[in-house]
């Protein structure tokens, strides 16, 4: 009788949770999700660019894109969340003596370094073909 009794409080105090998890994991706007596709692989594309051209403001210009799209949750690439803070650090390294870089990467580094893996995210996954995309993963 004491296990049935444990059983039933156990499963109504689970069915609590369950509508609460059931929101987190709610299916995302598909025309949100898209603009935000597009925009991260623009700002992938602006911070390549950067790094290739020695042009530190396309990459902090890529990192606020970066920011503003993923809307605080992380941007992963093989399990592991893409440091924003490290391309900023090297967006400020290849100009110094600009004031309006540092200062604008000052700005962004507390968004780009407090961005956290809700239940949903983004992925950066390529496959071997050289296809590269960004996916927005929920579990």
């Amino acid at each position: 009788m004491k296990r049935l009794l444990a059983a039933v409080v156990l499963a109504t105090g689970l069915s609590g949770f369950a509508p609460a998890f059931a929101e987190d994991a709610a299916a995302p706007n598909p025309v949100e999700t898209a603009e935000a596709k597009s925009t991260l692989t623009i700002a992938n594309a602006l911070i390549t660019y950067g790094r290739a051209n020695q042009d530190a403001l396309a990459m902090v210009s890529g990192v606020q894109m970066m920011i503003t799209a993923s809307n605080g949750t992380s941007i992963e690439t093989a399990g592991k969340p893409m440091d924003l803070g490290a391309i900023l650090d090297e967006a400020v390294a290849m100009a110094p003596d600009d004031q309006l870089i540092v200062a604008r990467a000052d700005e962004l580094r507390d968004e780009a370094e407090t961005v956290t893996r809700g239940v949903c995210y983004w992925e950066y996954w390529c496959d071997y073909y050289g296809y590269c995309e960004y996916w927005y993963v929920c579990y």
